[in-house]
């Protein structure tokens, strides 16, 4: 009887063990491993790109003569296409982004006008007209160009939104041409070409979508200064006064 107790006891025992055996070998479920954080887009380097858009600009134009002052405000507006070339520095871990660029663009802007002033009648002995002035001219902007600093602050999850400032030195070659006729009767004709110096200030955003290219669109106030005066005779001139331009373009742009 004894002995049948002891023989229950070890086979309890062994139940025991076997079933805390069989918990032991399940399978261990591991976590999954921790995605890797996507790496952020750095803009440091050189870029060289293309450009294409509108601008709309304003230029007052005078005539002064001794039968009458006239000033003409100028709409100069048209599509402007160029390229640009520029560098960006941005320190490892700051979203802080440095550059300058520079521009040169091709303009089609331009503004047909005229100064027109009636016919007099004069009596002395006789009477007799005196003919008005009569002048016919076209206002452009042929081409303009920028450098300038650029400070920007990358945005994203990877920094590829890039919103900037801008500004700098402006420059353009703009022309006044035109014919007609003075008071008097006297045919006249000119034309003047000037190389003008300015400013330019504005805003931006570029957006990096792949690696080594980029797009943006860009807003610029531009400010030419004036021209000097054109004499049509010892009397009579036409001064043109500061050129300012709204540009708004959108570029591309190849990192290398």
């Amino acid at each position: 009887m004894q002995m049948r107790t002891v023989l229950a006891a070890v086979l309890a025992n062994l139940a025991t063990l076997g079933i805390a055996s069989a918990a032991d070998l399940r399978p261990i479920t591991k976590a999954p491993p921790i995605a890797p954080l996507p790496v952020a887009f750095n803009w440091t380097g050189f870029y060289i790109g293309v450009n294409v858009g509108g601008s709309w600009g304003h230029q007052d134009v005078t005539f002064d003569s001794p039968a009458a002052i006239i000033t003409n405000r100028d709409h100069i507006n048209g599509v402007i296409g160029g390229g640009q070339i520029g560098y960006n520095w941005q320190g490892p871990g700051s979203p802080w982004v440095f550059g300058i660029e520079a521009d040169i663009q091709g303009s089609g802007q331009k503004k047909s006008n005229s100064f027109d002033t009636p016919n007099t009648l004069f009596c002395g002995i006789a009477c007799f007209v005196v003919p008005g002035n009569s002048i016919a001219y076209e206002d452009k902007l042929e081409w303009f160009g920028t450098v300038r600093g650029r400070i920007g602050y990358a945005i994203g999850d990877r920094g590829t939104w890039l919103p900037y400032i801008t500004g700098g030195l402006a420059y353009g070659e703009t022309k006044i041409d035109g014919s007609g006729t003075l008071a008097g009767g006297t045919t006249v004709a000119f034309s003047l070409s000037d190389t003008r110096v300015g400013w330019t200030v504005g805003a931006g955003i570029e957006w990096a979508f792949a690696d080594r290219w980029s797009a943006k669109l860009e807003y610029l106030f531009m400010d030419l200064g004036s021209d000097p005066s054109i004499a049509l005779s010892p009397t009579t001139t036409i001064t043109t006064g500061r050129m300012t331009d709204n540009i708004a373009r959108v570029g591309v742009n190849l990192r290398f």
